[in-house]
């Protein structure tokens, strides 16, 4: 028989266990729910509060195109080097700045009494993105003439410097090397060293002439190939640029990788025999290496400066330190003024132009919205800090790129009741400069009112 306290243990476990299995069943259901309002509606979510859920695609936006920021360009994943002449931005142009090292300390001809040719090898990019798809190794026409030409840089560079896209360089302006004709990006080119012939995978070969052989011979009785840092001093580095008089509409921009077996500045002598003198630049490289973008021929009026331009109802967004697109939100402070106003979700949308893409002018996979200081460089989002990579957005989906800006919004929102005072500094689009590197661009289609360029605001109105 049991006993009255036995009972009350026995009534007191089970009350204990279905507390446990409520416990239980709660933690799993909050695991299950997704921690973005948005998830589950914010309609939901304001009907569950019994507040007032509205969404506004009203917000007024001014765009405009100013000159994008200059960038480090030293420790880059890829080199971009070419010349593109688009109708809508002007010439972009692309320099190679680049060392080149000793094939090793006290080298040696071996008794040679001349070269038989040097050649500059540059491998093409030849990279694939993490979704295992490959990365062009050009943009433009794939069939552009090119007039490469290389000169000697007269001024010491540093590996342990950070150079700027928009930093020019030093050459003597003495020729050292060209290139002129069509590029071939995929088949494998036969090289002869005496009766044997080696394939190299596809790649740039520009001939040195009979000045620059002369001087990398001599190198050897100048007592200049003792050590790198030796020949360093005689030989600064090459400058490599595209020298194409290119008409609108024509020219390429191709990406080459500084970290590769195949690129180098290779001399050949005794018919038989090659010495690399290796280049190793970019993001890994023991030499130092950065790319030089400058624009010619822009048309007037495309770039205005930031927070005194007027809205346009064309922007344009251009990689290679080019142009950003600026958006500014001239009524943000009195949407956000309301101390009632919750947000719920912000989504701003850009479309493409119709008619300004195709097979020659493609469209970037993704690009970047981010912040701007009180100058209008560019910093970044909170947004771009989301647990989620899908939630910030950026890739182009059904020819339109959007972009998730919540937190953005009520960051701004917060610091104005912190700070008493309003402080937007706006937001720049851009194309990345690395990640992959390329030269793409953008013409957006900013008309107000349109559809293709809106801002749209989720706010809760808490009563």
């Amino acid at each position: 028989m049991l006993t009255p306290i036995l009972i009350c243990m026995i009534l007191y476990c089970k009350v204990k266990i279905k507390q446990f299995i409520f416990f239980v069943g709660a933690i799993l259901l909050i695991g299950s729910c997704k921690k973005d309002a948005g998830s589950v509606g914010a309609d939901f979510v304001g009907i569950r509060n019994k507040f007032t859920t509205d969404t506004t695609t009203s917000i007024e936006l001014t765009a405009y195109t100013v000159k994008m920021d200059s960038l480090v360009s030293s420790k880059l994943t890829a080199m971009a080097l070419g010349r593109i002449n688009d109708p809508a931005f002007g010439v972009n142009n692309a320099a190679l700045i680049t060392q080149f090292s000793l094939p090793g300390n006290e080298f040696s001809w071996g008794g040679a009494t001349k070269l038989d040719s040097v050649v500059l090898q540059l491998r093409y990019r030849n990279a694939k993105q993490i979704d295992g798809t490959t990365l062009p190794d050009y943009y433009g026409d794939k069939d552009a003439v090119h007039q490469f030409k290389v000169y000697l840089l007269t001024e010491d560079i540093r590996t342990d410097s950070a150079y700027y896209a928009n930093r020019k360089y030093k050459t003597d302006g003495i020729e050292m090397g060209s290139f002129s004709g069509k590029l071939n990006f995929t088949d494998s080119v036969p090289i002869s060293l005496g009766s044997q012939k080696i394939k190299f995978p596809a790649h740039i070969r520009i001939p040195m002439n009979n000045t620059f052989k002369n001087l990398l011979f001599e190198g050897e009785s100048k007592g200049l190939f003792s050590t790198n840092l030796k020949f360093k001093e005689a030989f600064k580095g090459l400058v490599v640029v595209d020298e194409t008089s290119t008409q609108v509409g024509e020219g390429a921009i191709v990406y080459v990788r500084l970290t590769s077996d195949y690129t180098s500045l290779t001399a050949y002598y005794k018919d038989s025999l090659a010495a690399a003198f290796p280049i190793i630049g970019g993001i890994r490289g023991s030499e130092a290496a950065y790319n030089y973008y400058y624009q010619t021929d822009r048309p007037a009026g495309l770039i205005q400066n930031p927070f005194i331009g007027s809205h346009r109802d064309i922007g344009y967004v251009q990689a290679l330190n080019s142009t950003k697109l600026r958006i500014e939100i001239p009524n943000l402070a009195n949407v956000l003024n309301n101390p009632k106003i919750a947000l719920n979700g912000a989504e701003i949308l850009f479309t493409p132009l119709a008619g300004s893409f195709n097979d020659k002018y493609t469209l970037p996979a993704s690009i970047s919205l981010v912040g701007s200081d009180s100058t209008g460089r560019n910093i970044f989002l909170k947004d771009q800090f989301s647990e989620a990579g899908s939630y910030y957005g950026g890739t182009l989906i059904n020819n339109a790129y959007k972009f998730n800006i919540v937190r953005h919004l009520q960051n701004i929102l917060n610091e104005t009741k912190d700070q008493n005072g309003f402080k937007d500094y706006g937001m720049n689009l851009i194309i990345r400069a690395d990640d992959p590197v390329s030269a793409q661009r953008i013409i957006f289609d900013t008309r107000r009112n349109s559809g293709t360029f809106k801002l749209k605001l989720t706010y809760t109105v808490i009563k």
